[in-house]
């Protein structure tokens, strides 16, 4: 499996060390993204889940900021589903935090939820309107969807230039990634960018069901 594929589905040892990049170069992005969704007006967070936490660093910070939820973590690779596990390990231990192997049909064990968190993912759907919309069909009314990214020329250059031949796809404007929300039937949609707008450290979509 080439290196763009294993950030789609990390598996093996490169897996392994691919995952452990990645605690190190997303987890401002994934506790940003928790803080924002925290920011959001509303009910109470009680049924919290990500999919794709990779190796565990925003479920750290949804167990953390919503200390009285019960949160799931979903990802289709055991090799990150073990990392999450060991950064975990009290909350997994006591029940608080259940891990599940699987893509979005498997965030039905956490349905209905208050919130579902899914950071760097976006670029490995083929079909994102489908997916936003099996993750709306996941939440309460009124649940809330954030969605962390990247617009394609903020990435780092291997990204650029590797993800696009893999099949991933990028995109280039916040504009683009609303649409994907309008058309799967989101109620209201807003952006957020983390850093100076001319050097952008990431973007949440925050999309209401």
């Amino acid at each position: 499996m080439g290196l763009a594929q294993q950030f789609g589905r990390p598996s093996g040892l490169l897996g392994a060390v691919v995952g452990r990049g990645m605690a190190r170069g997303n987890a401002d992005l994934s506790r940003w993204v928790v803080h924002q969704a925290a920011a959001r007006p509303g009910d109470g967070m009680h049924r919290v889940a990500e999919l794709g936490p990779g190796p565990g660093v925003g479920l750290q910070a949804l167990l953390q900021q919503f200390p009285d939820a019960q949160v799931w973590g979903v990802d289709v690779s055991p090799v990150m589903l073990s990392q999450s596990r060991k950064r975990n390990r009290a909350a997994v231990s006591s029940g608080r935090l259940v891990l599940l192997e699987g893509d979005v049909s498997a965030l039905g064990a956490a349905a209905p939820a208050d919130l579902v968190m899914a950071n760097h993912v976006l670029y490995f759907w083929p079909d994102p309107v489908a997916e936003l919309t099996r993750i709306r069909n996941c939440l309460r009314p009124g649940g809330l969807l954030a969605l962390g990214y990247q617009l394609r020329q903020d990435m780092p250059a291997m990204a650029q230039r590797r993800f696009p031949p893999a099949g991933h796809r990028l995109y280039g404007s916040d504009e683009e990634v609303t649409a994907l929300a309008t058309n799967a039937g989101y109620a209201s949609v807003a952006q957020h960018v983390k850093g100076p707008d001319d050097a952008p450290e990431g973007r949440v979509m925050l999309a209401t069901a």
